[in-house]
This record gives C-alpha cells, structure tokens and sequence, in this order.
C-alpha cells in the first residue's frame, strides 16, 4: 500500500467516525425530545427556565434565584402562625414563612411555586415530603410540642422551622 492510499484509509476512518457520533448524536437528542414530548414532564422547558434564572448571575433582578441555587443567601427571616392548619410557600429558593409556629395537632401544607424540584424534610428524621415539583404538594401534622427543623434536600441551604406550642 502507497503512503497515498494510507492516507487516504486514515481520512475515511476518520469521516467514519464522525459520521457515526453525528447519527448518534442525533438518535439520542431525538429519544430526549420525545420523551420529553410523550412524558409531559416539560423538561426542556424547565431547563430553559433554569438558563433563565440564572441569566440575572445574582444581580438584583433575579439574584434570590441563582443564591439559592448555590447554596449563597436565604433570604429574609419571615414568621407566620397557624391553629389548625397553615402553609408554608416554597419560592424563590426558600420556605415562606421560615418559621410557622402552630399549636399540636395543626396540619402544615407546603406547596411548591419554583420551577426546581423541592423537599421539606426534616433535620431529627421525622418527616419528609418526598420531591414536591411545582405546584404540587404535601401535608404533615404536628402534634408534640418543641421546634422542627427542616431543609430542602435538594437545595440544602434552604431551611425553615415549625415551632409547635402548646398555647397560652
């Protein structure tokens, strides 16, 4: 074989190659497409809603978002109260309000108004919602007195505490 025809292998091993990266390339952006598509998960939307958010790179325009999801800031400290039930906001990367003091007994509902997946669990293990997307959500009773504290497992800077008391 002539130093030409070497070449000439080499080059066409090489288009080979590159053709085969570019099918499968292709093959595996259309199987995302479609399950995105079929699977109603609105992935691809999520993901450019990320790339959104994070578009402001902590400037005062969407700065709560992007501290949030690094672990930076947590936002202001909020406290609410609730007999019975109440209802912590999850938004903008963080629990709202932080802290919800209820009286035993109250159901406390968390619901999900970010994009990103969240949780509520708690630091002593003794509740988690499991992953809350948004919009949906999750309740948990408290019924003995003393403070819980939680975090998002997900995102743990965010972190918020009910404070359960027995009354006056």
């Amino acid at each position: 074989m002539s130093t030409n025809q070497g070449l000439l292998a080499a080059f066409a091993a090489i288009g080979a190659l590159a053709a085969v990266f570019v099918v499968v390339f292709a093959a595996v952006f259309a199987a995302l497409a479609a399950y995105d598509a079929v699977s109603g998960s609105n992935m691809a939307d999520d993901m450019g809603n990320m790339m959104k958010d994070m578009g402001g790179m902590m400037d005062d325009a969407r700065g709560d978002v992007m501290d949030g999801m690094m672990g930076g800031g947590r936002g202001p400290e909020t406290t609410g109260a609730a007999s019975g039930r109440g209802a912590v906001a999850i938004a903008g990367f963080s629990f709202r309000p932080t802290t919800l003091n209820v009286t035993p007994g109250t159901v406390v509902q968390w619901t999900n108004q970010d994009s990103a997946p969240h949780t509520a669990t708690a630091k002593n293990e003794t509740f988690d919602t499991g992953r809350l997307d948004q919009g949906k959500s999750a309740e948990v009773k408290f019924d003995q007195p003393g403070t819980v504290e939680y975090f998002c497992k997900v995102h743990p800077s965010m972190e918020g505490r009910i404070a359960v008391t027995a009354g006056p």
